[in-house]
């Protein structure tokens, strides 16, 4: 075979004109198969891709965004500027310019990021291998839970996957192919990268792959040496850019301006964290990589080839060594180890796999029909892909349309599996627009506002004035002394990290409403102290708001408006997770609002709640309106189940002659008796052919209820 897996007899000027028309109906017919699947993944990936609120490092690129459209730079509140990932800003800024700045726009670039991939995957493994390897690599790809998860984000990881496969891909063609054209191409991918994320250096391995495959006198040559002291010289200034005149953007503190310091904020010892990460993830697969890795080097070692040879192993070794050298250098960079931070390497993973399985299949076949010596070649082929397609369903990880719909229709308290998306200890995405919107609705101009996440708040409250953080170094350095005194280096809001300062605050400030902002760190004790969380959740009056995870909340003081701080029912309306809600501020509604659900919006929603309940009989009792009153229409269904039961304890249907009048709230209740104590979990049903409107849902002992309507 020559180049390309070309027969020799194509080479030497043979035609076979019906074998070439074959070919090229089913070059076409799998290219109409890529774009087909692609657009039905981009169909499924645009889906409520905005919904869910901005979380993770969302609120940094948003915040980017922002400024770059303000002021033309990304310059933070604080007054530093954000030069991390500055490229990617750049291009969020434009997407925003053109759409609007939301989380749907932020997080459309990813998606359309990972849609420009998958064509490439394609054409990348149909060139370097064959169409069975390009196809399944495609499929792999689109139907993986980590393309599912990082290509709905507002963060640069997609992008820089896509930037990266591209220099891995014009790097061959220019430097092994020798291809001209493709080398400038290649250079601008490799310097284009960093500027996406630093991890995009990983590229640079490139280099010491040609020198390993086509030797020094491939390498020593003019055009390789100009794009290896552009790049490396490139990469090292970007390092010490970081270094001496980042002041947001950095993970490590930098205490010691020396050589010395320097190499040691970048560097440390050699780790297998990463290696033992993918073997985590992906257990099977990796398995599947090595070993096809060992084959096509003993191929590799023991056939003989030409200087300039371009066939499987040469094509195979080098993509082996794109993912196993950045993997060794991340061993040695000085990073938070998290299974993101290889996601760019997932597309050379992918096609490593395939290609390892793809020989080792054609090995068992060729084994299995070798004492048949009728058989002819073509059985081979076919069985091979047969025992190639049956492995690949049975080792293949992480891939599935089930998980799949499961992350693209995720709500806020579904489960994150934080092995594939974080590894950080976020276990549901966290709802950080639910409390800042409803504190920007309420804002006065001379009111205080204190966060935890200032950045996230900076965003939907509109400012923060102090953040509230008692966590020590390494949970969040994001602390500078200025001469006014501590404050965050992103929004340049006061430092609070001790409850003496807390109650200092409100004590100066009796004649000002004061909110407090929290979020989920408000429960872990590296982040808020057991004191301070403890004092802020004191008074169940102060709490005003819950978002719909949970977890996140606002707490308020010195409030004028009894509405706000008032009786609170067990769960207003507008907490609620359930799909399409959306927070309506209403005057007639408790806490000046409530969660309406628009007509169409047909789900079936199923909430568990935490809370233990004692035995007893339990009246449950709804507030809600709908936009109109057919009598036959079901408006609103609510089932109640002990945890784990399969009966509920009690149900409601709420059909629209149950209401007296269009467009105004009304009571409905039901009993529920638990025999035991337990956590209930709640059963919603919205038919979706009215308009509704949750104002609150509460559950009290029945005995409190017959004193209540006793003293009435």
């Amino acid at each position: 075979m020559t180049r390309n897996n070309i027969p020799p007899g194509k080479e030497q000027g043979l035609k076979f004109p019906l074998i070439d028309r074959l070919r090229k109906r089913a070059d076409l017919l799998a290219w109409l198969a890529v774009g087909l699947f692609t657009l039905l993944i981009g169909i499924l990936l645009l889906q409520s891709l905005g919904e869910l609120s901005l979380w993770m490092d969302e609120g940094f690129y948003h915040l980017t965004a922002q400024t770059i459209l303000e002021h033309g730079t990304p310059l933070f509140p604080s007054g530093h500027m954000y030069y991390k990932a500055i490229v990617y800003a750049y291009v969020l800024a434009l997407f925003s310019l053109i759409l609007g700045l939301n989380a749907f726009t932020l997080r459309l670039v990813s998606v359309l990021s990972t849609l420009a991939l998958m064509p490439l995957l394609y054409l990348m493994g149909k060139r370097y291998f064959n169409r069975l390897v390009a196809l399944s690599a495609v499929g792999v790809f689109a139907l993986s839970i980590w393309v599912a998860e990082y290509s709905r984000v507002a963060l640069y990881f997609a992008p820089l996957q896509l930037v990266c496969l591209l220099g891995v891909y014009f790097f061959y063609r220019g430097f092994f192919e020798d291809i001209k054209r493709y080398r400038p191409l290649a250079a601008a991918a490799f310097m284009t990268a960093p500027l996406i994320h630093q991890l995009g250096m990983s590229i640079w391995f490139c280099f010491p792959a040609l020198f390993i495959l086509r030797g020094w006198k491939r390498f020593f040559k003019k055009d390789v040496l100009v794009n290896l002291s552009l790049v490396t010289v490139f990469y090292g200034m970007i390092q010490l850019h970081e270094y001496f005149f980042w002041k947001v953007g950095y993970v490590y503190d930098k205490t010691d301006m020396s050589l010395q310091g320097m190499l040691n904020y970048f560097f440390t010892g050699f780790s297998t964290g990463y290696f033992r990460e993918v073997f985590r993830s992906f257990p099977n697969m990796s398995l599947v990589v090595l070993a096809g890795f060992f084959f096509c080097l003993g191929l590799y070692t023991i056939r003989p080839r030409t200087p300039n040879a371009d066939d499987w192993e040469t094509r195979w070794l080098y993509l082996s060594f794109c993912l196993l050298f950045p993997l060794v250098f991340l061993g040695f960079f000085r990073t938070h180890i998290q299974p993101r931070y290889i996601y760019q390497l997932y597309p050379v993973f992918v096609l490593l796999y395939l290609v390892g399985l793809h020989r080792i299949a054609q090995a068992a076949a060729a084994l299995i029909l070798g004492i048949f010596s009728r058989i002819r070649p073509r059985m081979k082929t076919l069985l091979g892909a047969g025992i190639f397609l049956l492995v690949l369903v049975a080792t293949v990880d992480g891939v599935g349309w089930g998980r799949l719909m499961d992350v693209i229709h995720r709500q806020y308290r579904d489960p994150v599996t934080t092995d594939i998306i974080t590894r950080s200890g976020r276990t549901e995405h966290y709802d950080h627009k639910g409390p800042g919107e409803f504190v920007r609705h309420h804002l006065r101009d001379d009111d205080l506002v204190v966060a935890i996440h200032v950045v996230f708040q900076y965003i939907y409250v509109g400012r923060v004035d102090y953040w509230l953080w008692s966590g020590g170094p390494g949970t969040w350095d994001a602390w500078e002394k200025t001469e006014d005194g501590w404050r965050d280096f992103y929004i340049g809001a006061r430092w609070i990290n001790n409850l003496k300062d807390l109650k200092k605050l409100l004590d100066d400030n009796r004649d000002r409403r004061i909110w407090l902002v929290a979020s989920p760190s408000l429960l872990r004790t590296d982040h808020i102290k057991t004191e301070i969380a403890s004092f802020i959740r004191k008074d169940p009056r102060n709490l005003v708001f819950r978002g719909k995870d949970g977890m996140s909340e606002v707490y308020l003081w010195n409030a004028d408006d009894s509405r706000l701080t008032g009786s609170l029912p067990h769960l207003e309306g507008e907490w609620q997770p359930l799909p399409g809600g959306l927070v309506d501020y209403d005057a007639a509604a408790s806490r000046g609002a409530a969660l309406y659900l628009k007509t169409g919006k047909a789900k079936r929603r199923v909430q568990r709640m935490d809370t233990l309940y004692p035995p007893g009989r339990y009246r449950v009792s709804l507030r809600v309106k709908s936009g109109r009153i057919d009598p036959e229409d079901r408006i609103l269904g609510l089932e109640v189940f002990p945890r784990g039961g399969r009966r509920p304890a009690g149900n409601l249907l709420i059909r629209g002659g149950g209401f007296d009048a269009p467009d105004q709230y009304q009571d409905f209740s039901f009993d529920i008796y638990l025999s035991r104590e337990t956590e209930l979990t709640f059963h919603w049903l919205i038919p979706g052919k009215s308009d509704v409107w949750i104002d609150y849902l509460d559950i009290r002992p029945e005995r409190e209820e017959q004193r209540e309507d006793g003293a009435l």
